[in-house]
């Protein structure tokens, strides 16, 4: 279950049981736009030492922490790919959060996705989450 500021990884188990197996959070995502950082909007240095532009004045600071936060998240589930955690993933989060996730999914992990569920369910605890993927599995 994830939005741009927290993943949860659950286990399900045969009896679609869900375990918690870790929490993963960017405080950066939950912050107001004003309040954050990253070197300006897209501030790029030329390399020629004459200041520096804006390198993509569409993407807002938010945005780029949302990006940040995906690539954390798809690393991760990488490296329990890696460890044999699993051999089949359900993902299920925000629409706009699952779009950055699959575009840091490389083709062994996209191989192992069951299922994508573009619903903002990162807020609910897990009978509900439960409930909701029997529903959809």
């Amino acid at each position: 279950m994830s939005d741009a500021a927290r993943a949860r990884l659950f286990f399900r188990d045969a009896e679609h049981k869900l375990t918690l197996i870790d929490t993963l959070k960017h405080s950066e995502s939950e912050a107001h736009e004003g309040d954050l950082r990253t070197g300006g909007k897209g501030a790029v240095h030329d390399s020629g030492g004459s200041g520096q532009h804006q390198a993509d004045p569409q993407t807002t600071t938010s945005e780029k922490h949302a990006d940040i936060f995906a690539k954390q998240v798809t690393e991760r589930l990488k490296s329990e790919l890696n460890n044999d955690a699993f051999t089949e993933l359900v993902v299920v989060a925000d629409p706009s959060f699952l779009g950055r996730l699959r575009d840091h999914m490389d083709n062994p992990l996209q191989d192992t996705v069951r299922k994508t569920i573009d619903k903002n369910w990162a807020q609910h605890d897990e009978r509900q989450i439960e409930k909701q993927l029997d529903n959809q599995l």
